[in-house]
């Protein structure tokens, strides 16, 4: 995909398996990376991977450790990015933190570590990022989602924070057309990680349309089209990768 080749890339977030596969994907297809992670031995075991996987991508991928929930965090990230590429093209967000508490048992620190896990940093990274975007007149920003943004038991904290980013998507999406910056939503739906039980998870593929499980791979094809310029005209939009599992919710949109 040489339509994001020399692209410079802020992958932020959870440093996880989608995080690891949307890196790997856009490493490959040319573009500059910095995965800012939330764990510093899963951003370097990443970063580490990437390297290996994508040679002629080693001294354009480089990870570091922030507390995406501050603004001085998210600033120390945006200011690496900026002081090792120049300028940032691209925002992933894929922050990411699943909570799953029944109202009656959630604590007023579980509701605000909903909020302030998912929420906080997507509101930091695109405050910092979007003017300098806007300055160069391209962007590209991509928010990771959950089905879980369509209501599910025992996730109201969850699922208020995802629903919250489907409206966040839609709005800045409309602020920042102008700029020629596009802002799109993946929506990721059952992927195989690492520890998932196998038992269990054969049971949700059998459930789901497509009868298998989505992989990090899936979720990193969807990403690469929004980054790239293939998806010029396309903006304010939600993309699910849940293999048909949102079809089964009257309330998908």
């Amino acid at each position: 995909m040489e339509v994001v080749k020399d692209r410079s890339v802020l992958i932020a977030g959870a440093a996880d398996e989608v995080c690891e596969a949307i890196g790997l994907r856009l490493a490959g297809a040319g573009a500059k990376i910095l995965i800012a992670g939330d764990d510093q031995g899963k951003t370097d075991g990443i970063v580490t991977r990437i390297k290996n996987e994508i040679k002629d991508s080693a001294q354009y991928v480089t990870g570091l450790v922030a507390d995406l929930r501050t603004s001085d965090g998210v600033k120390k990230a945006v200011e690496t990015a900026m002081d090792k590429f120049g300028e940032i093209n691209i925002l992933v967000n894929n922050a990411d933190d699943p909570l799953n508490k029944a109202i009656a048992d959630m604590s007023d620190d579980d509701w605000n570590r909903s909020i302030q896990n998912n929420l906080y940093p997507v509101f930091f990274l695109c405050r910092e990022v979007v003017p300098k975007m806007a300055a160069k007149k391209y962007g590209r920003v991509i928010n990771i989602g959950s089905m879980d943004y369509l209501g599910w038991q025992g996730k109201s904290g969850y699922s208020a924070a995802k629903s919250a980013l489907f409206g966040f998507t839609r709005s800045l999406a409309l602020e920042t057309a102008r700029d020629r910056i596009t802002v799109n939503s993946v929506i990721k739906g059952d992927v195989t990680t690492a520890g998932l039980n196998e038992e269990a998870a054969a049971k949700l593929a059998n459930s789901l349309p497509v009868k298998r499980m989505g992989t990090p791979a899936d979720v990193s094809y969807a990403v690469a089209y929004f980054a790239s310029d293939t998806s010029k005209y396309v903006t304010g939009q939600t993309l699910f990768v849940c293999g048909g599992r949102s079809i089964h919710s009257s309330m998908s949109i």
